[in-house]
């Protein structure tokens, strides 16, 4: 689930690129460059890979899902459409701040629910 979604504009006015943050078993957070067709996904144990080839459209759906470890494992892993390498991996501290920032969010949602 979409927790946090902020949009970068490029110098031309355009979306440079897109970074969100999700409630998910396996994605804590992707980085998306519409004009290059790329996507990062940081893990949840902080491996960040990238895949190649993803539309806007797809990206958007992946967005939407209810659950993205689902989506991406049925529509983008091991697809030869989308190659992936892996780029790097988080520290210790930039995962626990990415799921402090989901916990933060969950708690906020159940005090809206209770007034």
């Amino acid at each position: 689930m979409l927790i946090e979604r902020k949009e970068y504009g490029d110098t031309d006015g355009t979306i440079g690129y897109i970074e969100s943050i999700f409630k998910s078993g396996n994605v804590l957070k992707t980085t998306y460059f519409p004009k290059s067709n790329r996507l990062y996904i940081a893990f949840d144990r902080g491996h960040v890979y990238s895949y190649a080839n993803i539309t806007p459209e797809l990206y958007a759906e992946f967005e939407r899902e209810k659950s993205q470890g689902i989506f991406f494992h049925a529509r983008i892993n091991r697809n030869s459409k989308y190659p992936y390498r892996k780029e790097y991996t988080l520290y210790p501290s930039e995962v626990n701040s990415l799921k402090l920032i989901v916990k933060e969010k969950e708690i906020i949602e159940e005090d809206d629910g209770e007034e």
